[in-house]
Parts: C-alpha cells; sequence; structure tokens
C-alpha cells in the first residue's frame, strides 16, 4: 500500500508500506474518501503532544472490504463500510463504567491518509448501496457530535446557541434540531451562519452584537437552555456561561489549543444553576446512531463539503483547514473506488 506519512511537523512523505498479516478477526480495508479533520491539522503543525510521530492520520473514512479474517462473519469482501480506527480494551475502567470513548488502552488503526488499513471486525460497520459515499465520511465527526448533544440532555422547545458555525458546528445545530431544540448560531463569518440558516437553524445572532445581549434579545431576557462551544476559545467559554438562562447548560465541545484557563464567576454557577461540562470522542452507539442518521437522510452532511483534494495534494486539505476557508474537505484516496 502506498500512504502519505506525517514523518515530522510540516512535512508528509508519499511512502510505500506493508500490512500486517490479517489475524482470524481482522477486516482489510481499501480506502475510498476520508474526511480531514482538525485534529490531523493540529498533528500536522506540531501543536499535538499526544500523538507521536511519524504517523498516518486520518480517521473519519469509507472503505470497502478487500479480504476478511478466518473467523469474520459480519462482513465480506466487496461490501462497502466506515471503520472506527479506534480500538478500545473493553476491560479497563473506563470501558467498564460505559466509557468506551475514553478508553484507557486504546490501540489505533494504521490512519486513512493510506490507501489500505486493518481493522477488527467489531469496529466495521456496513453501509446501505444507497449511501453516498461521501456523506458516509461524517460518520466519526457526528458521532462525536451525539455524544455531545446528549450531555446536554436537551428537550423539545429549549433554546440551544452553538457558537462557531464550522462544519461541527453545524452537525451540533442540526442535531440540535433533531432534539426538538429552537437554534442560535452565532459566528464571525456571515456565510457560515448563512449556511447555518440553510440547514435549519432559527436565528443568527448579530456577530456586531455582544453575544450575551445577541441571546437575551432572543430569549425575552430569559438566556439559551444550552449552548456548544465548537470552536476553541476559553474567551467564548466564559461569554456563553453569562448568556445562559436558569438551569443552563455548557458543553465546551472544542478542544482549546494552546490549553487555556477560563474564569468564570463561581456565584454565577451557584446561583443560576448551571452545569458546565465537556464532551470528547465516541461510543459504539453513538457510532451506529451517526450513521442511522446519515443513512436515513435525518442529518445534511453533503452540503458541508467545500473541497475535495486527492490524496497526494493532502497538505493543502490540511491547508485549507487550517485557513479555516470553506467547510469541510474530503480527501479522496483511491479515486477508483466508486460506485
Amino acid at each position: 500500500m502506498h500512504a502519505m506519512v506525517c514523518t515530522e511537523p510540516l512535512t508528509l512523505e508519499w511512502q510505500s508500506l506493508e500490512l500486517p498479516p490479517l489475524g482470524p478477526h481482522d477486516v482489510l480495508l481499501h480506502v475510498a474518501q476520508t474526511g480531514i479533520c482538525p485534529t490531523d491539522v493540529r498533528v500536522y503543525l506540531g501543536k499535538s503532544h499526544s500523538i507521536k510521530l511519524p504517523k498516518i492520520l486520518g480517521h473519519e473514512a469509507v472503505a470497502r472490504v478487500a479480504a476478511v479474517g478466518s473467523e469474520v462473519t459480519s462482513v465480506k469482501p466487496g461490501q462497502w463500510v466506515v471503520p472506527d480506527g479506534i480500538i478500545k480494551c473493553g476491560t479497563c475502567a473506563a470501558c467498564r463504567k460505559g466509557r468506551p470513548n475514553k478508553c484507557q488502552r486504546p490501540r489505533y488503526a494504521s490512519g486513512a491518509y493510506g490507501e489500505a488499513t486493518i481493522v477488527p471486525d467489531t469496529n466495521v460497520y456496513p453501509i446501505r448501496e444507497s449511501t453516498p459515499l461521501r456523506a458516509a465520511t461524517f460518520t466519526e465527526p457526528l458521532a462525536c457530535v451525539l455524544r455531545g448533544e446528549r450531555m446536554l440532555r436537551i428537550t423539545p422547545g429549549e433554546t440551544v446557541l452553538v457558537v462557531g458555525c464550522g462544519p461541527i458546528g453545524l452537525l451540533h445545530a442540526q442535531v440540535a434540531k433533531r432534539f426538538g431544540a429552537r437554534v442560535l448560531v452565532s459566528d464571525l463569518k456571515r456565510e457560515r451562519m448563512d449556511k447555518a440558516l440553510s440547514l435549519g437553524a432559527d436565528v443568527a445572532l448579530d456577530p456586531a452584537q455582544p453575544l450575551r445581549e445577541a441571546v437575551l434579545a432572543e430569549t425575552d431576557g430569559y438566556g439559551a437552555d444550552a449552548a456548544v462551544i465548537a470552536f476553541g476559545s476559553a474567551r467564548l467559554a466564559e461569554t456563553a456561561a453569562t448568556a445562559l438562562g436558569y438551569g443552563g447548560r455548557l458543553n465546551i465541545f472544542a478542544g482549546v489549543h494552546p490549553a487555556d484557563q477560563i474564569h468564570i464567576d463561581p456565584n454565577l454557577i451557584h446561583y443560576n444553576e448551571l452545569v458546565i461540562t465537556g464532551s470528547a470522542d465516541h461510543t459504539p452507539i453513538d457510532y451506529a446512531e451517526s450513521l442511522n442518521l446519515i443513512e436515513r437522510g435525518l442529518v445534511q452532511v453533503l452540503p458541508l463539503v467545500s473541497d475535495v483534494v486527492p490524496l497526494r495534494e493532502l497538505q493543502r486539505g490540511l491547508e485549507l483547514v487550517q485557513a479555516q476557508q470553506g467547510f469541510k474537505v474530503v480527501v479522496e484516496v483511491n479515486p477508483e473506488l466508486t460506485r
């Protein structure tokens, strides 16, 4: 197989590699397309301390089964699937406590910026023949969003504020609508808020108006019932907390890099009974539900794709995401794999 390997910060190399033999429960996949995640960009820029280089990045893939191990019965060669590249141990304290997304002993499949990868049969999810391949690449990010929205415990009729209308924020806005919420969106770029409105958001807040005042004006002075910070900024988290009503819930969904501190008056939390939380990654249940929402057309993902680049031009794709140009960037890994 060939892959674009991130050998050191700001350096990608086209390399020929060999995959290990298949184990009895392994599935060999030929990757068709892969979405670019901001995490990939952070690693490429040398701003991640948890992921060591050299490494094949990429984890938002759709692929075709090329071969299966001797004991695999759930999929067969020729099937289209979405793989989950994070292999949970299933036995650590986090896994046993129902938080496999925070598995303490995870293993990682070879990244999806390579022509092929191997994952266990438990980590592949077959897709319908009618599902567009490009749409299926959103399974992993939407699964993360689903987990974050569930943690907010949204009920129909509540008002949810989404701060940041990049691809992740646009997914948050749609899922909040699926939960029955009235959705307010905020972003400095008008283009992104217009996209949110086209996908079902109810109100695009005026970026020239202070966020708290804008939210209060849209909620008869009460404040939002819940808010999601979909852009990594400690200042946005602080401001959003002041825009919550009684019992409001705040999810700091986006990581903040470099690390920063938030400063919130504890009396605001105490007297307003606020809940401040975060969420990261996804569980297998989130993954399955995400794919179901995409396949049933209940969350629109294809309108989020603004750029498609071939694997050899991965650097250009990473730079587009870094510059926050357009929306979602998808990499064609094996362009001949289509249907």
